[in-house]
């Protein structure tokens, strides 16, 4: 299959989790990464001294922007390229997770988890074609896209918003631009809760195992470069998604509870 390895891409949560291993991927493969963050400034910058020990010289660079704030996200693509660097490739990545029942949605939960898991990849994804031109892009997904889960509250109703979002876009930007999707199972706990909350899920998963971080950065790596591939989702979930999704949390577990 033929490939073109990206050159210069911009990762949206980048310091951190799985957004940290997607740019330690990219940088393997030579490109010039540019690391999104909002909060996480001081892991942000130690990440730019691992590219650059990884990629030296190629031009690393941080950019912080609030996804939630409408300007700053407006800004971020507009900015980097009036900066001299104009992605080609945007990994949307940054996202919130929150287990909610449908019932139980604030009209303020609904707003931020659209804003931050559907509007802002949305917006970027539209930048990306009217100010690059070219190129590719890979939304970050969830299993849960193939399934039904309610108590996913406004998060997968959002995350099937963007999966419908890729195929759209990859149809109307076809052939200059490709986008795609990784749709990842377990991977990581959120912050602050023990591993064994998520291990207990583990057994319901076809091949036995979560996905590592790198698994995921892997499968960004592959479709960024498949020059052939377009408006496909690729799953990271050990084969979840084939499944009546047995391991979902109950609709009325705490928010936040497991993290995908």
């Amino acid at each position: 299959m033929q490939s073109h390895s990206p050159q210069r891409i911009l990762i949206t949560g980048a310091a951190v989790r799985i957004g940290r291993a997607i740019a330690l991927r990219f940088a393997r493969g030579g490109a010039a990464v540019a690391v999104h963050f909002n909060r996480s400034q001081a892991e942000a910058h130690a990440l730019l001294a691992e590219l650059e020990a990884l990629a030296p010289g190629a031009g690393h660079r941080a950019v912080r922007a609030d996804l939630l704030n409408p300007q700053d996200r407006a800004r971020l693509i507009p900015g980097l390229a009036e900066a001299g660097f104009i992605p080609d490739c945007l990994v949307n990545n940054a996202s919130t997770y929150r287990r909610c029942s449908l019932r139980s949605l604030t009209p303020e939960q609904v707003r931020d988890d659209f804003e931050v898991n559907f509007t802002a990849p949305f917006e970027l994804m539209r930048d990306f074609a009217r100010v690059c031109c070219r190129g590719s892009i890979v939304n970050l997904l969830d299993q849960r896209v193939a399934a039904v889960d309610p108590g996913a509250g406004a998060y997968g109703l959002a995350k099937k918003a963007l999966r419908d979002a890729t195929e759209a876009a990859a149809l109307e930007w076809a052939p200059e631009i490709r986008v795609n999707a990784v749709a990842p199972g377990f991977v990581l706990p959120p912050p602050g809760v023990a591993p064994e909350k998520m291990e207990k899920f583990i057994p319901g998963i076809p091949m036995k195992r979560a996905a590592a971080p790198e698994d995921v950065a892997d499968a960004c790596w592959f479709l960024a470069g498949a020059a052939g591939i377009t408006g496909q989702i690729l799953f990271v979930d050990g084969g979840l998604h084939l499944t009546a999704n047995p391991v979902a949390e109950k609709p009325g577990a705490a928010p936040g509870s497991v993290s995908l």
